[in-house]
């Protein structure tokens, strides 16, 4: 009797994986899985050595803050963060803290190295693109899975963490809350309760932003004791050290693919406008190696930066030269809107404070002010971000048309008034006060304000 052999190859593998019969993978110690996974090709100091980095998020990676001494933002608002963080964000107990300011001037990168200094884990919420499913195998909404991570990460702490302390940090308000202002309040109120770690949420003010005001009203903070910070542009110091110390890193990682001079970082500098993000980005892009065959060929040369005093200028002083029968502009407008177009909303704030000056009629003052008037509006609708372009396109070329003989005369570009975010908060309290008293007036007072308007109407209308 013959004695068959066993086999383990009765089961075949629906996947193309490795063979059922292959021996077994001698373990590795860990010592020198530590040694495989904690290399030297991770550190800082060898990614810099590289100079063949294409990744744009990597460079960006590589040109955040490593100390406080690196941050854009000033020592006084450094100071209050770090009172913040050591007096009020306290271990066990809620607390809450808004950051408020202009997109790039380094909020979030501020608080987070603070906090990593502070002894802090931050954790950041970021709004889910995919939709989620709960137990009952049922979608989830944007709020009720922003309510649960926000509970979860202020109650429970991570596993994964070495630190004590944790931070949860929102960037990203969900969109649902814009419009169920008491929804979201509701959520405060339950932190506030169950709540056990700190919280910062950071908001962007932008010229047509109300989500500070809606979300975080005076009232709101005041009753839950949430703290505020306004945070302001990055000054042309701290841009000018910030564009430096960029450089030499862009230099050593990318150095293959760009090249960081002086004349690039006075470029940007001579646009700047307060945003740390947006001058880095258009560093990078402005210091790319590319042939000057490909640039003449497929991409045409660049004669000049357009610096943005010098486009004011162009369009409150417009120039013509003569072309046949008629003239023609020397500096064509659709050139001077391109220019501009990442900072549309900031071009027309500043034509608005200097078109006046060189304006000789009180026609063509009211023609440009209707002109500056309609794109503004156009600006503050937020919901196609195209009208901002049609609203740049727009003002320059009326006001260029409009202003036919423009006053000769050395004439400085002012800046924008710094209050105009604050005149617009004065005017949505005023608005909602007024709602509020003829909403909760009492009938006797509706018909006593209708009479008084009724009599002042005839009384006009016999003038």
């Amino acid at each position: 009797m013959v004695e068959l052999k066993r086999s383990n190859t009765w089961c075949v593998p629906s996947f193309d994986c490795e063979p059922v019969n292959k021996p077994p993978l001698k373990r590795t110690d860990n010592t020198d899985l530590d040694k495989t996974l904690f290399d030297g090709s991770f550190t800082q100091s060898n990614f810099k050595k590289r100079k063949s980095e294409t990744s744009l998020s990597k460079l960006l990676q590589a040109c955040e803050p490593q100390r406080a001494s690196e941050l854009a933002i000033s020592k006084q608002k450094q100071n209050e963060i770090q009172n913040w963080l050591q007096c009020k964000a306290l271990k066990g107990q809620p607390s809450m803290l808004i950051l408020s300011g202009p997109s790039g001037c380094g909020k979030s990168a501020a608080i987070k190295l603070l906090a990593k200094e502070n002894g802090f884990d931050v954790i950041e919420w970021i709004t889910p693109v995919d939709p989620a499913e709960d137990e009952n195998k049922r979608i989830m909404r944007q709020g009720d899975r922003f309510e649960d991570h926000l509970i979860r990460a202020t109650r429970y702490h991570s596993v994964l963490s070495d630190c004590s302390k944790q931070l949860l940090l929102v960037k990203d308000i969900p969109n649902v809350y814009h419009e169920d202002c008491k929804g979201f309040f509701t959520l405060l109120e339950k932190y506030f309760q169950i709540g056990r770690e700190p919280v910062i949420f950071v908001c962007t003010e932008t010229g047509n932003s109300r989500l500070l005001h809606t979300l975080f009203s005076p009232d709101t903070r005041e009753k839950l004791g949430i703290d505020l910070i306004n945070m302001y542009a990055a000054t042309p110091t701290a841009m000018k050290n910030v564009l430096k110390r960029v450089s030499s890193t862009l230099n050593s990682i990318a150095g293959d693919m760009l090249h960081v001079s002086q004349r690039h970082i006075d470029e940007i500098l001579s646009n700047n406008i307060g945003d740390v993000r947006s001058a880095v980005l258009n560093l990078i892009f402005i210091s790319l190696r590319v042939p000057e065959q490909r640039l003449k060929s497929e991409c045409g040369v660049r004669e000049e930066t357009l610096g943005l005093l010098h486009g004011i200028g162009r369009v409150t002083f417009p120039r013509k030269e003569p072309h046949g029968n008629s003239s023609k502009f020397v500096h064509d407008p659709e050139e001077i809107a391109a220019c501009f177009q990442s900072q549309s909303v900031v071009f027309v704030q500043f034509l608005q404070e200097n078109y006046l000056n060189t304006i000789r009629t009180i026609e063509e003052a009211a023609i440009a002010s209707d002109i500056l008037s309609l794109a503004d509006v156009l600006n503050s609708e937020w919901r196609d971000r195209n009208l901002s372009k049609v609203a740049l396109s727009y003002s320059i070329r009326g006001l260029m048309l409009t202003n036919e003989k423009p006053v000769t005369g050395w004439n400085p570009v002012r800046k924008p008034r710094d209050d105009h975010s604050n005149i617009r908060r004065c005017l949505v309290t005023a608005e909602t006060r007024c709602y509020e008293v003829i909403i909760k007036s009492t009938p006797k007072e509706k018909t006593e304000t209708l009479d008084k308007e009724d009599n002042e109407e005839t009384i006009i209308e016999e003038d």
